[in-house]
């Protein structure tokens, strides 16, 4: 939510300390107005236990037989960067976008390793003008999503940093020379630059907004979790490769990205962002993101086995059971978690609800976990097992 004011603010006034602090101001009416409504919510327990609610899901929308598959190249030397671009469709701009990619303006090396993802609208014909380029690998596979696409281009991966971009969106022309120049400098296991969100109706962008983080700890996340400021989105970044050795997205599943944050930033010791702009997020209305959460589709329950998978890999890999997870994890089953789920068959929601609550006091700890203010109504809320205002304190 403060990011959210920052940005438009930052639009105008270009100034960090100053979009600080009127973002800060606007967070602050805004808590006023939840306040307001909270005072007039009336509780609302919800009386179903925890077997009940998985049995009610189970019927619905079973949990998936997702198992990706991870095969790690071996690392050479010679090449600092393999860039994977997943493309499904987009045949009207996907050449304009992987010639920007192929343009760079740098001397170090990179790889580009284009997936095809069963295309149907003659995007695949477009990216075979490119089997020619000696930077090109091209990779043609049957429908299987973005994850699986991501996983192929992984596991065809033999450079020392790894970077992904999305076939709908552009870059600019020295993203490679200034995220490695920045990741060589310190040995940083990520770098990550700024961003715009490019809005865009018939071809037509109507709105532009400079996505560029403050340098300050704007969420104020006190568990060691800075990193948390960020967005888990896995393109506009760069990771050392042997931070995915043991993690890959879940084929099949919506909500790939959620890995990001609970299986990659938990890893990256070392980190850096670089306030610049380099990558244009391209907007469309037919953006499939951007339609999930706007739903009745039962696959949205894929927000809660998602998070199921990647809580069992997180204690798989040996990740640190502490404040930051707990935060984390609290942050998912109230706001990205509702945000996909509130237009579904009231019962269903009713379980979802307990299931979430289960997790938060799987992951709880014993002491008091020093919180930002939103998320101490989410714990409020579980703690009296009020529904009304989980959605509330979720959807705000």
């Amino acid at each position: 939510m403060k990011y959210g004011f920052y940005f438009r603010f930052y639009k105008i006034f270009h100034n960090d300390i100053i979009c600080c602090v009127l973002s800060n101001i606007a967070y602050f009416l805004f808590c006023i107005i939840y306040n307001f409504k909270k005072f007039r919510l009336s509780k609302n327990e919800v009386k179903i236990n925890a077997e009940e609610a998985k049995q009610v899901i189970n019927k619905v929308y079973p949990r998936l037989n997702s198992k990706p598959v991870i095969e790690n190249k071996k690392i050479d030397k010679e090449i600092d960067l393999s860039i994977v671009i997943p493309v499904y469709n987009y045949v009207e701009i996907i050449e304009k976008n992987l010639t920007a990619v192929l343009d760079q303006k740098t001397n170090y090396n990179y790889e580009v390793i284009i997936v095809d993802d069963g295309s149907t609208d003659g995007a695949a014909d477009v990216i075979r003008k490119f089997t020619d380029n000696p930077k090109v690998k091209l990779i043609f596979q049957k429908n299987a999503g973005i994850g699986a696409a991501r996983n192929t281009g992984i596991n065809n991966a033999n450079g020392k940093y790894l970077m992904f971009i999305d076939c709908d969106d552009i870059v600019h022309d020295d993203i490679v020379d200034v995220l490695l120049r920045k990741a060589y400098s310190e040995d940083y296991d990520m770098v990550m630059c700024a961003h715009n969100l490019s809005k865009e109706k018939n071809g037509v962008v109507y709105d532009v907004v400079p996505n560029v983080y403050s340098k300050f700890n704007l969420m104020a996340y006190k568990n060691n979790d800075v990193i948390m400021n960020f967005a888990g989105l896995p393109w506009c970044k760069i990771y050392k490769r042997e931070i995915w050795n043991d993690v890959r997205f879940y084929p099949g599943y919506w909500y790939e990205d959620t890995i990001i944050q609970f299986l990659i930033f938990t890893q990256c010791k070392k980190y850096a962002y670089v306030p610049k702009i380099e990558y244009e997020y391209k907007w469309y209305e037919k953006n499939f993101s951007h339609t999930q959460g706007n739903t009745n589709n039962v696959k949205v329950i894929d927000t809660y086995w998602i998070l199921i998978e990647i809580l069992e890999k997180y204690k798989e890999l040996k990740l640190p059971i502490n404040d930051a997870l707990y935060t984390l994890v609290l942050r998912h089953v109230s706001t990205y978690y509702y945000g996909s789920i509130n237009n579904l068959d009231v019962n269903l929601v009713e379980a979802l609800f307990v299931l979430a609550k289960e997790l938060y006091c799987k992951y709880k700890p014993n002491h008091s976990v020093k919180l930002p203010y939103m998320l101490r109504q989410v714990e409020k809320a579980f703690d009296n097992n009020d529904i009304e205002l989980w959605k509330l304190a979720s959807s705000l």
